[in-house]
């Protein structure tokens, strides 16, 4: 509860029609809320709908982007066409021998979203170069 100190008197209003001279004192008249008809909810719907689908694959797309970006700062990766008999440790051997193969393997892994480690020929693949 609100109490207010006043050094006036209180003072009721008089709820009969309000007189400024002569003329009546307009105020605004409050508007019904908009109602939308069936063809209308559809719409807003269906736009509610493809805003949320953009936004999901807007995000999916950079987390995507992100995670292969993810290799190490500063390294390039080459688009490789796996050849009969090569596996992921002979790829990671050629294109970075300075570097822990088993590392590169994890590498090639994680920038092709594999979950194992098998490939088949003909199969492409980003591998990061040394």
């Amino acid at each position: 509860m609100v109490a207010m100190e006043t050094m006036r008197p209180i003072v009721t209003m008089d709820h009969g029609p309000a007189v400024l001279g002569e003329r009546p004192i307009r105020t605004p008249v409050a508007l019904p809320s908009p109602r939308l008809s069936r063809r209308g909810r559809m719409v807003a719907t269906g736009v509610s709908a493809l805003l949320v689908g953009a936004l999901s694959v807007g995000l999916a797309t950079a987390a995507q982007a992100t995670r292969a970006g993810s290799a190490s700062p500063g390294r390039y990766v080459a688009k490789v066409t796996v050849l009969p008999g090569q596996s992921l440790w002979s790829l990671g051997e050629a294109y970075d021998p300075n570097a822990d193969t088993r590392v590169i393997v994890q590498e090639i892994q994680q920038l092709n979203s594999m979950s194992g480690d098998e490939v088949q020929a003909g199969e492409v693949l980003w591998v990061p170069r040394g």
